[in-house]
This record gives C-alpha cells, structure tokens and sequence, in this order.
C-alpha cells in the first residue's frame, strides 16, 4: 500500500512539474534572486526579488494551463474538495515547499486566475552577517508610546490647518496622507460620493505598489496600477471576510475595501494593524465622528465581536483609522485628522 501511495504521489508531482515548465513558472522557481511568483492575468508573470517588481510576457501563462497546473497540486495536496466556482479560493503548498495562494472566478475577475506563489527561503544567516550588511545600523531604541507627535505627524498636521477657502490645501494633505501609510475612512450616505472619491485616493499612490481590493460590485479601476487583483464577494457565495483573510497571503502592499458593513470589519481592521497600513474604505455614516461609532457597532455585532470588549474595539478602532472624510452629496463637507488623540490612546496601552 506504501508504494502505491509513494507512486501516486511521484505521478502527481511528475504531471506538476510539467505544467510548471509549460506555463513558464519554472524558471522563476530555478532563480534564486526570485522570492514571489505572482499571476493576475492570463499571459503574464510577475516576480518579486532584488530589483523589485518584474513584469514578463509568458503565453504558456494560459488561463487552460494554468488551471490544469492548480487541479494537479490541489490533488497533490489531497485537496477533499476541488478547485471550482463554489470553491473558489485555496491555500495549498507545491512539492518543494512554496507556499500557494489562489484565487479564481467569482471570487476574482472573469477570464482571469490569481496566483501568488512564495518561495520558502533556503539560506541561512549568522547575527554576524545582518551586522555587517548594516541591518541593524538603524535600530531606534523602542520606548512607551507618548503623546508627543512625531516629526511626520507635525508635518501632516501644519497641511491639515494650513487652510484655504477653496480647499487646495487637502491635496498636499492627503497625498502626504498617502505618503505615510495612513488610513483613511471616506464617509457619507447612499450617492454621496464615496466610491467615487476612493478611487481619486487611489490614484494618488505609487503606481509601483501592489494593490489588491475587495467589493461586491466591481467598481474600483486601477489604471494607473499595472499590479492589481480585483476581489468579489457575494450574498450566499464567498465572504468578503474570507477575501480579506487570502488578500493578506498574496503579498500586497495595499488593500483596498470597498466598504465596512458586516463581520469583516474586524478582519480589516487586524489586516491594517499587521503590516498592511495604507488602505482607503467607506462606511455609511451621519459625520465624521459618528463613523467611529458605527464601525464599533458593525464589529461588536459580528461573531468575533461579541467575544471582544467594545471598550478594547473603540480603542483599536480609534488607533487605526488615522483620516476620515464626510461626503454629502459629492462635496465634502468634514475632515477629521487628530494625531494627538491616537497618541494619547496609544500611551495608555
């Protein structure tokens, strides 16, 4: 029985190996300067490694092939279920070890499959190699968190108050906003705007970064940003929530969501607080205080809520939601952006 199973196996990675080397993946997993190996669309690979990341022509990077490739590994994986529409997402892991996100229709755009693909590192470091290429010469000694604002903080604050009547100064602000990682929350009621000034704030980051977004209606173009996936949810089909928890295993740089309305406002709020700060959603809301009110609510309904302390969820909210803008009927009427708030929280943890 042992060999039939060792037999099945060997098949199994023999019929992998091929569609690596059919669809060109191959030769990303032999370089070694080559950590991430990322698909959004049919055609085209795009790796990760020192010079950042790299776009390549493949047409074996068919949406065919590629989809043989992931039924052979999830088979190799045992996979109790198969890859298809109502199972449209899968974490599985390929013969030598490399980790696999993948992603395909409804849960991402049609005529495409999203793959990320991370290789597992094989070299070894003594302390004395991270110090002598300088990788601890910049170490800040880490003490309590104060009130005191940070020299990026002040900076953001002289633009926020540098007020002009006709508002030119919030382009500075936010692209500043942008500059710095910060989240913001665009706020308002049905029509009012939000999406539509989502997607200005997005065009405001780096066209390098990798963004990945989350909605239930497709809304969100990036065109001005080659490296997208574009994510969906549905009533009675996958989650947003789940999204949010696979958008994080695809090695992006940014996640955008569309808007916070149910159970995955806390998983949002845990991707932002780990390593994925830099985001732009919606809420409805009546002004811009009253939105940190609402998320508490929408969070402390959910399943996971219920088991949180609202005082620990309005504190963590209130910590990482940095701007918030109050849309009514396209124009925006509030701006909400207090450093000196989060900090003060901050020092109290």
């Amino acid at each position: 029985m042992t060999v039939l199973v060792e037999n099945k196996k060997d098949t199994r990675v023999s019929l992998i190996n091929i569609f690596l080397d059919s669809t060109g993946i191959q030769r990303f997993l032999d370089d070694d300067d080559v950590t991430e190996i990322i698909i959004n669309r049919p055609n085209e690979i795009i790796t990760e490694g020192s010079k950042g990341w790299q776009f390549y022509e493949s047409k074996g990077a068919n949406n065919k092939d590629l989809l043989d490739l992931l039924v052979a590994i999830n088979n190799y994986n045992d996979g109790a279920s198969a890859l298809n529409a109502k199972n449209p997402i899968k974490s599985l892991v390929m013969p030598n070890g490399e980790r696999l996100q993948v992603i395909i229709p409804p849960a991402c755009e049609l005529d495409c499959i999203s793959l990320t693909i991370r290789k597992p590192s094989l070299k070894r470091f003594t302390i004395q190699d991270y110090i002598k290429s300088g990788r601890f010469a910049n170490v800040k000694i880490a003490g309590r968190a104060t009130t005191e604002l940070s020299e990026t903080q002040k900076k953001l604050k002289a633009l926020y108050l540098n007020y002009t009547t006709d508002g030119a100064h919030f382009e500075p602000f936010l692209q500043a906003c942008v500059d710095a990682r910060l989240n913001i929350l665009i706020v308002g009621g049905t029509g009012s705007g939000k999406t539509t000034f989502a997607k200005t704030i997005a065009d405001m980051f780096p066209s390098d970064r990798r963004i990945i977004t989350i909605e239930d209606v497709h809304e969100m173009e990036l065109p001005l940003h080659k490296n997208h996936v574009h994510l969906f949810y549905k009533e009675g089909g996958v989650k947003s929530r789940q999204l949010i928890e696979s958008a994080m295993r695809m090695k992006p740089d940014h996640i955008f969501l569309a808007e916070l309305r149910g159970d995955e406002a806390w998983s949002y709020i845990e991707a932002l607080n780990t390593g994925h700060e830099g985001s732009v959603t919606t809420i409805h809301a009546n002004n811009t205080y009253a939105s940190f009110s609402r998320l508490v609510n929408i969070i402390k309904q959910s399943p996971v809520g219920l088991t949180l302390e609202e005082s620990f969820i309005a504190k963590t909210v209130k910590t990482t939601i940095d701007v918030i803008l109050f849309f009514n009927h396209t124009y925006c009427t509030e701006c909400f952006y207090e450093p000196e708030e989060k900090n003060k929280l901050l020092s109290l943890l």
